[in-house]
């Protein structure tokens, strides 16, 4: 989870202990997309469309979380209906993006000659994989949102919900059956809540935790959104493929997701892992 900045880039929770001195910064622009949006202020202020063009791999709802984390931290600012700009301390941090950007451009040994991350057959493979997904996923929001006025985790939460005993579980099981942070859950639970697609009372069993059961309401709003979900995986997933393809594409992707099982490959939240698979 992202640190909180209150306005500034005052040390975040989450920032280095080891490095004082940059351990803030470094936790803010070194989450990917972030230094990017800020180079690209560096030019002007921008409208949301504009950013969304300029960086095609970023969904809109990675590109809002991202907008409003540097909001968070005092470095972009947004007058009502207006363009996103960088604030004063935004652009004090101009002489250090071009400093990286400089530095970029000259680092001598990189691996392969032209500087980029991968050779350009590995490029051209991470590429496809990111831009498809992100453009999947963004058309799941995107359609899902105008149809029903439900995102793709919202529907996950209640699937979930629907299939399991009694249409009900306890705020523990959603969180590790969708590989979600608690914290994740209880915003995306309050939101469900809010909607009337979900009632949270207690365990009947258990004392100790809440449980989330779908209401009538709920089951009516996955009833609207599930046609618009088929038609996006259909045309965009399983459309394209042959059975044999599609076939394939489970076997790769499930080799992907084993890679972070192994131990020599971890280091990342395990929650991430089970997130991956259930999406």
């Amino acid at each position: 989870m992202a640190g909180t900045y209150a306005g500034d880039m005052s040390q975040p929770a989450d920032a280095c202990p080891c490095a004082p001195r940059t351990g803030a910064v470094f936790t803010l622009l070194g989450k990917r997309w972030n230094g990017q949006i800020v180079d690209l202020l560096l030019q002007g202020p921008a409208r949301f469309g504009r950013l969304a063009t300029a960086l095609p791999g970023l969904s809109h709802r990675v590109l809002t979380e991202r907008l409003a984390e540097l909001q968070r931290a005092g470095v972009v600012t947004r007058t009502a209906a207006g363009p996103y700009t960088l604030t004063p301390r935004g652009e004090g941090l101009r002489p250090a993006i071009d400093a990286l950007a400089t530095w970029s451009a000259t680092q001598p040994g990189a691996d392969p000659a032209d500087g980029s991350c991968f050779t350009d057959d590995h490029r051209e493979i991470w590429e496809a994989f990111s831009h498809a997904g992100d453009r999947v996923r963004d058309a799941l929001e995107r359609r899902g949102q105008d149809s029903a006025g439900m995102p793709p985790s919202y529907f996950e939460l209640l699937i979930r919900l629907r299939h399991a005993p009694g249409r009900r579980l306890r705020m523990s099981e959603l969180a590790a059956a969708t590989g979600s942070k608690p914290s994740r859950i209880t915003h995306a639970v309050n939101r469900l809540e809010q909607a009337g697609w979900i009632v949270r009372d207690g365990h009947p069993t258990d004392g100790r935790g809440s449980t989330a059961t779908l209401t009538e309401h709920g089951i009516e709003a996955m009833d609207a959104a599930r046609p618009e979900f088929i038609r996006v995986v259909g045309e965009h997933v399983l459309g394209p493929l042959t059975p044999a393809e599609q076939h394939q594409l489970r076997v790769l992707c499930e080799k992907i997701l084993a890679s972070f099982a192994d131990p020599a490959h971890a280091g990342n939240d395990p929650s991430t892992d089970r997130q991956v698979l259930q999406r």
